[in-house]
């Protein structure tokens, strides 16, 4: 029994043995990672990718030249400290004030201090504006620089030149707030912003532009693309129900709300979706088919039952608008669900025998005995059959 015990375990330890061997054998694949942290007045960025390494570490605040080329000044007892390596080769460059005001700077290349000279200015230069940019760093001074200079256009060309979807949507967000941007300016930003790949990015943005689309007809068909590019449900609903609160919606944006909201996978956020705006359909019959057909998306019968108890709930409906309410509940497979929702709006509208040909006609596709029951006892009660 012992020497079966440690051949298992001499079996185990030589299978693991071998997996390591092909691991360390095996190149590691190149990868992009970034990171940014803030805390207690310390702001650290760093960026691997394919061998080579940077890093930026501000401690307290910084303040940089005009053009981006160096550190021009750091609090008291605060630093800046950056650095490069890419395999042998590294350099890291530090400013520091000390308690007196004194501002010191070095320069190491392998660890070993060296004077700057025009090639570490320039790598200096290079290194310093690159991480600004990437980093997100001092982007309302940035933004505000560049519009003074090149406009709305210079700005969206210096985004394109940032990788990260933070710092993207910080310059983004910037731009929005600092330029009085007209409607083909905010078209342009829709366009380019749909590069953004993180849907939390692209949804804070989407939310900061949905205020300014009132007015702005020519903006409102790339805000629903920019939308359509959103993969998370939670992120995509989140951004309609914003826009869906700033003010009465119009005809037309109601039409692409319906749509981009059957787009949506999850019948949750789906249905969150439409019993925020289930009200603003009812007036117009395409809004209405729009609506209807929206509802007809959604599989879960509980959620759907959801939204058209709280259309139900928005007050007296016309004819057409409970017949397609009807119509809609005989669509569930639940009996439960469809004999609930008949049930509610039976009590709702007591006394109404407007609607007995489609109650009767939603009740005969319940296959239940005992849910068909429940129901034609509570019409009877209110009167909508007899």
């Amino acid at each position: 029994m012992k020497l079966l015990k440690y051949s298992i375990k001499a079996r185990v330890l030589c299978l693991l043995a071998s997996c390591m061997a092909l691991l360390l054998s095996s190149p590691l694949p190149a990868y992009a990672q970034k990171s940014r942290d803030e805390s207690q007045s310390t702001m650290r960025w760093e960026h691997s990718d394919d061998g080579l390494r940077r890093r930026l570490e501000i401690r307290g605040k910084a303040e940089f030249t005009d053009d981006y080329t160096d550190v021009k000044s750091v609090s008291e007892g605060g630093w800046v400290t950056i650095e490069e390596h890419r395999d042998s080769q590294s350099y890291r460059y530090e400013v520091r004030r000390d308690a007196s005001g004194q501002i010191t700077r070095a320069f190491f290349v392998n660890g070993t201090a060296q004077a700057m000279d025009a090639n570490a200015r320039s790598w200096l230069a290079k290194f310093v504006l690159d991480v600004v940019r990437q980093g997100g760093i001092d982007a309302d001074k940035r933004v505000q620089r560049i519009l003074s200079q090149r406009g709305v256009s210079g700005v969206l060309a210096e985004i394109d030149q940032i990788s990260g979807d933070y710092a993207k949507r910080r310059y983004y967000q910037e731009l929005i707030k600092q330029a009085n941007l007209d409607a083909n300016q905010l078209r342009d930003v829709l366009r380019q912003m749909r590069t953004i790949s993180s849907d939390y990015e692209a949804a804070q943005l989407l939310i900061g532009v949905a205020p300014m689309l009132t007015g702005k007809e020519a903006a409102i068909q790339p805000f629903f693309d920019a939308v359509a590019t959103i993969k998370s449900d939670y992120e995509h609903s989140r951004v309609l129900k914003t826009l869906l609160s700033q003010g009465t919606p119009s005809r037309a944006l109601l039409v692409l709300v319906a749509s981009s909201t059957k787009s949506i996978s999850s019948d949750y956020e789906k249905a969150g979706v439409l019993k925020k705006v289930a009200a603003s359909y009812l007036d117009d019959p395409t809004l209405r088919d729009a609506f209807f057909q929206t509802v007809g998306s959604i599989e879960s019968d509980y959620e759907r039952r959801g939204v058209l108890t709280a259309l139900v709930k928005t007050g007296n409906q016309g004819e057409e608008v409970l017949r397609l309410l009807l119509d809609s509940a005989a669509g569930m497979s639940s009996d439960y669900e469809k004999a609930t929702f008949l049930i509610a709006v039976s009590n709702v509208y007591t006394g109404d025998s407007r609607l007995k040909s489609a109650f009767l006609k939603a009740v005969e596709t319940i296959k239940s005995d005992y849910e068909r029951g429940r129901v034609l006892s509570v019409l009877l009660k209110n009167k909508q059959i007899s």
